[in-house]
């Protein structure tokens, strides 16, 4: 059997990793609403090109914040794990919002498959004709995808062909429509922008959903074929609003339209066809559910990891028997079920839009100023760092020798002073001790070597002064992680197991507090200067820096919301002074240090600043009727991310063992054994020895 090529293996990836239902969705609902109800076709077609290139931007960011460890991140910069905690709980909106149109567009074709019968037994005849409101069968539909999942329902290459082959047959069908029954006068008699500039930018901001962000990731081969993924969306979406514009004359007179193409048909005496068109619909609809629910509830899951320590990790237990994770899964589908069947069509793709566009804005603010906050240190007066132990003793210092002693004189206090220091670092030289150069000495073997060893273990040094030198690297060495240190302490403390009892004694005496003994070593070291740094080679973001790089990026930020009110109003003085403020500071903001991006994932800083103002732009278009729903959604990822570490994680992270051993706080040679109190209600078959 052929193994198939890696080029088609990786289009498959990208087919099937939530690509080809934003795909669909785009091309069968998004696409349809927005030149139906928003812009026109036209106007569709040039936001779609907007869209697809701010698509190119948020990829390029998106593909850089994957790289992260969040895990280090949360334990050490709560302010970035926020921000970037909220990026993906925006993500996860924009997911449910995505399930519920998929869920509203099926209801509605199943509802025209039964003539409107449907609807009306279940909501009466007064019901809308527009779309089924109340959604009670999009509600059944949830239930049912949801039941399934946690039994163990997984997404299959048969469902990924079957959306592919129902887009393919209604995109055919559209066309065939278009040359039997299609008015191309309109392409020159219909407006360009018949809402003006705010019905384009609606319908970029609709559109943009369609285009994935996940396609730029990988090499640059991969790169390459994410490019290529965007232009085809953008082609085939650009065909179906060309057919859209001739088919559809734009009015602002008629509600809101769940399906433009049974309307479409209807109109254009195309009666017959409508149940044949709607079972297509609900076919390829159901495919691409099948593809973005796993995608919805497996976010929900990666809540529940040691990175991000947002819900409980019993949520993201998978079953025994159906290998799903049916908490996660139960909750995905509840509150998708709740957003379909409370909110209309219209307030679904705009929430769809906004949280979209808004997890977009996240990731490149957080990519914007990070390269320039200082991370590790300060540098102060042109001068490196160099760690060196204080001398503890209570001795006076020692008095300066005087002129007239001799040479041997003034060796044997060198030496002595040498032999009372316990390590030292070889003198620098432009700012070789930032880059991890040692002294070539090491100390020979005698009962302070394990000494030496711990004290440069707490100290936060990756390389021992037993191992040779590491090749340079300037913020390995200076970077000094708690957890590693309390790691390496707890090594440097560890005895081999064949000792004696006393010995072991003494090893667990010497080993109950390891917060005492880092605090007692820390105090012993100071930072010193240790010789010029060298700013041609070497420049590090500083705290003047920082400071006015952070007012830099509130006035880049201030300038894009002046920017998009100014399009929204079309007042050009406004837009104009916007992009002026926004592009300016980013100018400056150039010319200040930053960490080497050369090694790192972390797009340029124009890529930035252009994505940023991008998604301010589309989500004002998109906030208006999206801002209840985003605020509430806002309110509970501020809940979970203040209240769970203590509440809801922690407390679920006890230890399985029914004594632990706890060292008191009052003595060394005390022991507390805490045994935890059996439930309420149980009875304990044994008894222990010595008691009645």
């Amino acid at each position: 059997m052929a193994v198939p090529s890696s080029s088609s293996r990786s289009m498959w990836d990208a087919v099937t990793s939530g690509t080809g239902s934003r795909w669909t969705l785009g091309t069968l609902v998004l696409v349809h609403l927005a030149a139906y109800n928003e812009s026109g076709g036209p106007g569709t077609m040039i936001g779609m090109a907007g869209a697809a290139l701010f698509a190119v931007f948020a990829g390029v960011c998106k593909s850089s914040v994957k790289s992260l460890q969040m895990y280090y991140i949360r334990t050490t910069h709560r302010v970035d794990f926020f921000v970037l905690f909220l990026a993906k709980w925006m993500e996860i909106l924009a997911l449910f919002s995505a399930c519920a149109v998929l869920v509203r567009t099926l209801s509605s074709s199943l509802d025209a498959m039964t003539g409107g019968l449907a609807r009306m037994y279940i909501l009466g005849r007064n019901s809308p004709e527009n779309e089924p409101w109340p959604d009670v069968i999009g509600v059944v539909v949830i239930f049912l995808i949801t039941g399934m999942f946690m039994l163990g329902l997984e997404n299959t290459k048969i469902f990924t062909l079957l959306m592919v082959a129902g887009v393919v047959t209604v995109a055919t069908i559209i066309a065939v429509i278009t040359g039997l029954r299609g008015n191309f006068e309109l392409f020159r008699s219909e407006a360009v922008l018949p809402r003006g500039v705010a019905g384009l930018l609606s319908g970029a901001a609709l559109t943009s959903f369609s285009f994935s962000s996940d396609v730029l990731n990988g090499n640059y081969c991969k790169r390459l074929l994410g490019f290529a993924v965007i232009f085809l969306v953008l082609l085939s979406n650009g065909l179906i609003g060309a057919c859209l514009t001739a088919l559809i004359k734009f009015s602002t007179g008629h509600e809101y339209e769940a399906v433009p193409m049974l309307a479409i048909l209807e109109n254009k005496d195309f009666h017959k066809a409508i149940p044949a068109v709607a079972c297509l619909l609900v076919l390829t609809c159901s495919g691409a559910l099948l593809e973005l629910f796993p995608e919805m509830y497996n976010q929900i899951v990666q809540l529940t990891t040691s990175d991000w320590k947002i819900l409980a990790k019993q949520i993201g237990y998978e079953n025994r028997d159906s290998g799903s994770p049916i908490l996660a899964v139960f909750t995905g589908g509840s509150l998708c079920a709740m957003l379909a069947f409370a909110c209309p069509l219209q307030n679904l793709v705009y929430i769809l839009a906004a949280s979209n566009l808004l997890a977009t804005f996240l990731r490149a603010f957080y990519l914007l100023y990070i390269p320039f906050r200082p991370q590790y240190m300060e540098q102060q007066n042109d001068s490196s760092l160099a760690y060196s132990r204080l001398n503890t003793s209570a001795k006076p210092p020692a008095k300066p020798p005087s002129s007239s002693s001799n040479g041997n004189g003034s060796a044997s206090s060198t030496s002595h002073k040498s032999k009372k220091s316990v390590w030292f670092f070889r003198k620098p030289s432009s700012g070789s001790v930032l880059a991890g150069g040692r002294s070539s000495k090491t100390p020979n073997g005698g009962p302070h070597d394990q000494e030496h060893e711990r004290e440069w273990l707490l100290l936060g040094e990756p390389p021992s002064p037993k191992a040779p030198d590491s090749p340079p690297c300037v913020e390995s060495t200076i970077l000094s992680d708690q957890v590693s240190d309390i790691e390496c302490i707890a090594a440097s403390l560890a005895k081999p197991e064949n000792t004696d009892s006393d010995e072991a004694e003494e090893d667990e005496d010497s080993s109950t507090d390891i917060d005492a003994i880092v605090d007692e070593y820390r105090q012993k070291v100071k930072v010193s200067a240790a010789g010029p740094l060298d700013s041609s080679t070497l420049r590090l973001p500083t705290t003047t820096s920082w400071r006015f790089t952070v007012i830099l990026i509130g006035l880049i930020t201030v300038g894009s919301v002046m920017t998009a009110c100014g399009l929204m109003v079309w007042e050009t003085n406004t837009v104009m002074v916007g992009v002026n403020v926004v592009f300016i500071p980013s100018a400056i903001l150039m010319l200040f240090p930053r960490y080497d991006q050369t090694t790192s994932t972390t797009p340029a800083v124009l890529t930035c600043v252009i994505t940023l103002l991008g998604a301010t732009v589309l989500f004002a278009a998109s906030f208006v009727l999206s801002w209840p729903a985003l605020a509430l959604w806002f309110m509970a990822g501020l809940f979970l991310f203040i209240r769970c570490d203590t509440w809801c994680c922690l407390c679920l992270e006890r230890p399985t063992s029914h004594a632990m051993l706890i060292a008191s706080s009052s003595g060394p040679t005390k022991r507390t054994i805490r045994v935890p109190r059996p439930p309420k209600g149980s009875i304990i078959s044994t008894r222990i020895a010595g008691h009645s």
